[in-house]
């Protein structure tokens, strides 16, 4: 199998995360030039991510576990910061309901079935790519059912916790698991960062805002 063939699958999947994330954003309110903003920043960042993978330059080959870690804790600080710094992303942020910021979470769907695809072809080891294909089946499938759930008013807080919940500790177990674990084998350029650094801190801090509206009661 070409090696270039799970590049452009990574890279498709980004960008179609992307176009949906400002679909979500959108959905009940245009949000204009802003928008366009968010979508050229995004493929901006998706553009050098790709120069730096497929260069193999964004990291050290030898990094340690320990150092990739911290470096993915990083990137998911920068965009919460970028989120909550920039006013006009942190007024939008809080302006989606509970019914956006779980609907975001659905994305993920297809990247699990990526990952199990990458584990039958041996992109991935094995025993990772099914696991973690499966929970991010389940992450995006739970995001989906609590956003419906919310919108029926059918137990959307509860349902809203559980999708929330399983999310976050999916992508905390994945980036621990990934940096700390498989680093030696997989190395610090695997198609997998192409989900790692930028859809996965995104869809965290989704959890978080969402888990924040939950606590203090706003829909």
């Amino acid at each position: 199998m070409s090696t270039i063939f799970p590049v452009w699958i990574m890279l498709g999947l980004d960008v179609l995360m992307i176009i949906y994330t400002l679909w979500v954003f959108s959905i009940f309110k245009p949000i204009g030039k802003l928008g366009v903003g968010i979508g050229a920043g995004m493929l901006i960042w998706l553009g050098a991510l790709h120069l730096g993978l497929s260069s193999e330059s964004l990291f050290p080959k030898e990094v340690s576990g320990i150092a990739f870690l911290l470096i993915i804790f990083a990137a998911v600080g920068v965009v919460g910061a970028l989120l909550l710094l920039i006013p006009a992303l942190r007024k939008l942020l809080f302006s989606l309901d509970q019914r956006q910021l779980l609907l975001l979470q659905g994305i993920r769907v297809f990247f699990g079935g990526t990952f199990l695809m990458f584990a039958s072809l041996g992109v991935l080891p094995q025993g990772f790519g099914i696991v973690d294909g499966f929970t991010h089946i389940g992450a995006g499938f739970f995001g989906l059912i609590a956003a419906f759930s919310v919108a029926c008013g059918v137990q959307g807080k509860r349902r809203a916790w559980f999708a929330n919940i399983f999310g976050l500790t999916d992508i905390l177990i994945v980036a621990s698991t990934l940096a700390l674990i498989l680093l030696p084998q997989i190395g610090p350029h695997h198609n997998m960062m192409y989900a790692v650094f930028l859809p996965a801190p995104l869809w965290l801090c989704f959890h978080l805002v969402s888990i924040y509206k939950l606590i203090f009661g706003e829909e």
